[in-house]
């Protein structure tokens, strides 16, 4: 029979690993992460577009003040040269062109400051418009390679759980119908039916078995169950040896 738990031990081992590849396609993290990598493209989309229309409205603005600049220094030429070709001996008329000129010269001055304002804040705009461009090409970079790698995780499970599931039923018409009766009976109340026995210790529930236990062990007993969970017990009396002698 020992040949028997050793297929045992190799259909739970399937059952294991049939168990893990359908806890992946169970996982659903993969779409939280993609909704929460999305929810952050379309944040900074939305950023994006705010800074798109700020930066619009700053140079429609710059372009209306370089207007009133223009026309400002036209003023201000204009007032000059009647200042210096038409005034003549006119004070009166000299007095009023000076304060003109220097009245729009204070404005050219405001101006002059408001457009280098409008420059600075435009080129900030720029950058962080630059900045956010290249984060929504990142995010959607991830967003994609995320997504195909989580298609190819769930692709694989799928085929595992085939190939699997293939070697569960090859593996079960070689045992006895008896055992595979008592090791979907175990299934029903645990994890696992067949579990190793390393030394003396059930892999199980990781307690120390009895010394009867292990002297049916020994003796090549049929089927032999842990005393403390109830499962049975598979040795690998082989690898047991080949461990002691590289511990001695």
């Amino acid at each position: 029979m020992s040949n028997f738990i050793e297929l045992a031990y190799l259909l739970q081992h399937n059952y294991d690993l049939i168990k893990k590849n359908k806890k992946v396609l169970k996982d659903g993290s993969h779409i939280y992460f993609l909704k929460k990598l999305k929810k952050e493209f379309d944040d900074k989309k939305q950023n994006y577009s705010e800074k798109k229309k700020k930066l619009e409205d700053i140079k429609n603005k710059y372009g209306i003040m370089a207007k009133k600049l223009n026309n400002q220094k036209k003023e201000i030429e204009d007032n000059e040269y009647k200042l210096y070709n038409k005034a003549g001996s006119n004070l009166n008329v000299i007095s009023k062109l000076e304060k003109s000129i220097d009245s729009g010269k204070q404005k050219l001055k405001k101006f002059e400051d408001e457009a280098v304002e409008l420059l600075e804040n435009e080129e900030k705009v720029s950058m962080e418009l630059e900045n956010l461009r290249l984060e929504l090409i990142n995010i959607r970079n991830n967003f994609y390679d995320y997504k195909q790698k989580s298609s190819e995780k769930i692709d694989n499970a799928e085929e595992h759980i085939k190939v699997l599931e293939k070697k569960v039923e090859e593996i079960q018409k070689d045992m006895p119908s008896e055992l595979l009766y008592e090791i979907n009976k175990l299934l029903e109340n645990s994890d696992s039916a067949v579990v190793k026995l390393n030394g003396s210790v059930c892999e199980g529930c990781r307690m120390k078995v009895s010394a009867v236990t292990m002297d049916n062990i020994y003796k090549g007993a049929p089927i032999v169950h842990c005393d403390n969970c109830g499962r049975i017990l598979y040795y690998d009396a082989k690898k047991q040896f080949e461990k002691k002698a590289k511990t001695s």
